[in-house]
């Protein structure tokens, strides 16, 4: 690449760096009145292309009316180029040339002439008129003065014989000068009047845009996520302003959750913490601990280590929040309920799970629609009896019912039951850490669905949890109720 061209490009690349760098109201403000000026200077253009012609058309009318008078008065004898002596006529006009001093002039094909007046000029196309016919209309100048020259073949002078017809364009220049500079300061008009109005529409359009930025900068500044922007209209922009509301909505809920969750895991588990660090200081005086009294010491330091690994777990679970809509996939419900199923059996072996499952096909994360069936079934297999039934079935309008048969919710605590680390009073002495109903409704909400909880007439709790299915398919039949053998059971 040669220099010139390099110098060219960087040229270029600084322009467009410094455009960049302009502000956006700056650039807009620019652009709509580059734009309006252009438009401006096409109509202008136009309109004085328009009157230059009209006006030339009248002058012209006015030549080849006055060809029309011209004749031959007689014939001056001139001295050729190549010495052979020629007659060209000298011819007259019968009427005057207007209002204004008109220019005659006779030609022969040989560029010969004959005038009164100043000579005008001869050209090529001036001679192939005189040879061949037709005319030739053309601006040209004598002596200083800008004329209007019209050529024509005058038969009545002779063969090879033209005329040449011209007018001053003097008061055509001046009317165009005029029309020009009114022109002129319409467009610099236009320009003023097209800023000024690009400015207003850009600045009072552009408002939104300033007032979130400042409300952006404001909030990265002080924190502050209770700052709203005013609305603007149904709009881009106003949408763009009621978007950047909701958004500051769903961040002060979340920051709200956040520390709510905190404070909430804080005080749960000082408890556990206590009432650990009482038996860690114990292990102090182990020499004078029975082994019965050490092994209860034992015992009881691994219980309390389980239940704050669960209680991390849960608090984990819950700081998750909702999983973004590309990492969910389509999930045989009925599937992942049969397994959940399994494994409560398992862990309450003296619970009689019945399920009554069909076949239906939801959209979700696996891991967390998993975690919150077990959470149900725990809940059910704490608060149940020995020996007790717990029914589950699911219906292939995505319903999943877990019955038990306990001694129900108070009714005070009903509206609580999905409160973090809510616990009524006569659970407080069972495991837990009060988080399950609340990890499950934040993972049903995340899926779209409903969860609610109810007593049963009969006795026990009714727990409905709801996810739109993809499709549905044919009932897949009760399985086996019967539990696995357990060495409790046998």
């Amino acid at each position: 690449m040669t220099r010139p061209a390099v110098r060219v490009r960087h040229g270029v690349e600084a322009v467009d760096r410094r455009w960049r760098s302009a502000p956006l109201r700056s650039r807009l403000t620019a652009a709509a009145a580059f734009s309006a000026t252009l438009a401006i200077v096409a109509v202008v253009a136009v309109a004085y292309v328009a009157v230059r012609h009209e006006l030339l058309a009248d002058l012209d009318s006015q030549l080849h009316h006055q060809a029309k008078e011209v004749h031959v008065t007689h014939s001056s004898l001139l001295q050729l180029q190549d010495g052979v002596p020629g007659f060209v006529p000298v011819v007259t006009i019968s009427t005057h040339f207007g209002e204004g001093v008109g220019y005659l002039q006779a030609i022969n094909d040989s560029g010969q002439s004959a005038t009164h007046g100043p000579n005008l000029p001869i050209s090529d196309a001036d001679m192939h008129v005189a040879t061949s016919g037709g005319t030739s209309l053309r601006d040209a100048y004598v002596n200083g003065v800008h004329v209007r020259m019209l050529t024509f073949q005058f038969p009545q002078a002779g063969s090879g014989i033209a005329v040449q017809l011209a007018l001053p364009l003097t008061s055509v220049d001046h009317q165009l000068h005029k029309v020009a500079t009114a022109l002129l300061f319409l467009v610099l008009a236009g320009l003023a009047l097209s800023t000024v109005g690009s400015w207003f529409v850009v600045r009072r359009t552009m408002r939104p845009v300033a007032t979130l930025t400042e409300a952006a900068e404001q909030i990265a500044e002080t924190r502050d996520l209770t700052t709203r922007i005013e609305d603007y209209g149904d709009d881009e922009l106003g949408r763009l302003a009621s978007t950047f509301n909701t958004m500051l909505d769903a961040l002060e809920r979340s920051l709200g959750q956040q520390r709510q969750l905190i404070l909430d895991a804080s005080h749960e588990l000082r408890t556990p913490l206590a009432s650990l660090r009482t038996n860690v200081e114990v292990l102090h005086d182990v020499e004078r601990l029975s082994a019965e009294q050490r092994r209860a010491l034992l015992d009881g330091i691994v219980t309390q280590l389980d239940e704050l690994t669960g209680l991390v777990a849960d608090v984990v679970e819950l700081a998750r929040g909702d999983a973004p809509q590309s990492a969910q996939e389509d999930i045989p419900f009925d599937d992942l309920v049969s397994h959940a199923v399994d494994r409560a059996r398992r862990h309450w072996p003296g619970l009689s799970l019945i399920p009554d499952l069909e076949r239906v096909v939801v959209r979700g994360i696996p891991a967390r629609l998993d975690r919150a069936i077990a959470n149900l079934l725990d809940n059910a297999g704490k608060f149940s009896p020995p020996g007790a039934v717990v029914e589950v079935d699911l219906r292939a309008d995505g319903t999943l019912t877990v019955a038990d048969h306990g001694p129900g919710i108070p009714e005070d605590a009903l509206a609580h039951v999905f409160d973090r680390f809510y616990r009524a009073d006569v659970a407080r002495a069972l495991p837990g850490s009060g988080l399950g109903l609340s990890i499950v409704k934040q993972v049903v909400d995340g899926h779209g669905g409903t969860v609610t909880v109810a007593n049963r007439d009969s006795g026990g709790t009714l727990v409905q949890l709801w996810l739109p299915p993809v499709e549905r398919g044919a009932r897949i039949g009760a399985v086996d109720a019967t539990p696995e053998p357990t060495p409790a059971a046998t």
